[in-house]
């Protein structure tokens, strides 16, 4: 028996199976979810902790002035 775990969310009562399992094989499924459903704080919480261990200098946006000056040759 092979075993793989992984990670998905329902779609109208149905999960996708990974590709690596083939076609017309016997499977037995264990689901196991989390009781609370993410809110919006939730949400917010993770955008926060993006920059989490980042430095200053990771954080540096680059000076871009956008396009060079154009010159005519008018």
């Amino acid at each position: 028996m092979q075993v793989i775990e992984f990670e998905t969310i329902p779609r109208n009562h149905t999960i996708q199976v990974p590709e690596v399992i083939p076609d017309g094989v016997c499977l037995r499924v264990a689901l196991s979810w989390e009781t609370t459903i993410p809110t919006v704080d939730h949400f917010k919480s993770l955008f926060a902790s993006v920059t989490e261990g980042l430095t200053d200098e990771d954080l540096k946006r680059p000076n871009d002035s956008g396009r060079e000056g154009v010159e005519w040759d008018i």
